[in-house]
């Protein structure tokens, strides 16, 4: 009965010993980054929002580390999704250099670094959605990276799944201009250009419609129109968004008889 006594205590002590090693290279939350962490002490960072501007594309963020290990931030990664899509090509890595300094004891913050104004967006993500207008809602991930003291790479996630744009639906009118070379006025036959490409719309144009007020139409940005008689021709500029709003522009071309 001794032996046997012997024998299962050695088990326990095998058991507990296994155990302890494996919690030292996984760590688990009750021992922080696992015993390992003791010999080898990794930054503890922690990060809160001081302000979320979602109208302005911005947010601002307080960093501090709970022990002691300094932490050297060398950017942030933002990735977008329209609902679970991830797009790849918005995918993007800011550079942005800052340090925190290490907490002057175990478990209490230290001092507070702040990033202020960080942005949610940028010129990719807005010409994103212009080519894709029906998109009413995108949303960002971004990961804070950077080394610690002790030559740890780190990453904490300062957001998931936060709404980076909500464009909604459009009401806004698109703004149509129309330009004309040589000019608004010639002598029959009068050739000109008409060019709407300064026309513009905050989530894109869809098409571009002219009325050239000789009972004939034409479409496109750029159009060339022949007037082989003289008179007074209205042109109708009719560009429209993506969805439906149109907006409008007027010129008059001027065409004299020719010279005998």
């Amino acid at each position: 009965m001794q032996y046997k006594n012997k024998k299962n205590l050695y088990k326990i002590i095998f058991i507990t010993i296994l155990l302890g090693f494996i919690i030292s290279l996984v760590g688990c939350n009750w021992l922080s980054f696992g015993l390992l962490n003791i010999f080898d002490p990794q930054a503890q960072i922690r990060l809160s929002f001081t302000e979320v501007n979602l109208g302005g594309g911005s947010i601002s963020l307080e960093i501090y580390s709970l022990n002691e290990v300094e932490f050297i931030g060398s950017g942030f990664e933002y990735e977008y999704y329209v609902g679970t899509t991830k797009i790849n090509s918005l995918d993007k890595m800011v550079g942005v250099t800052f340090y925190v300094e290490p907490s002057t004891s175990p478990g209490t913050p230290g001092p507070i670094t702040k990033i202020d104004n960080m942005p949610l967006y940028f010129q990719e993500v807005l010409d994103y959605l212009t080519l894709n207008p029906f998109i009413t809602e995108l949303t960002c991930n971004i990961t804070m990276v950077g080394t610690d003291g002790a030559g740890h790479s780190i990453s904490e996630t300062v957001t998931v799944d936060l709404p980076a744009l909500q464009p909604g639906i459009d009401f806004e009118p698109p703004i149509a201009v129309i330009d004309i070379t040589p000019g608004i006025a010639g002598t029959a036959p009068f050739t000109v250009v008409l060019d709407a490409s300064s026309s513009t719309d905050d989530r894109g144009i869809a098409s571009y419609a002219w009325d050239f007020g000789d009972n004939t139409s034409g479409t496109g940005v750029l159009v060339t129109k022949t007037y082989s008689d003289a008179g007074t021709y209205i042109i109708i500029l009719t560009v429209t968004d993506y969805f439906g709003n149109e907006g409008f522009e007027t010129e008059t071309i001027t065409v004299s008889e020719p010279e005998v």
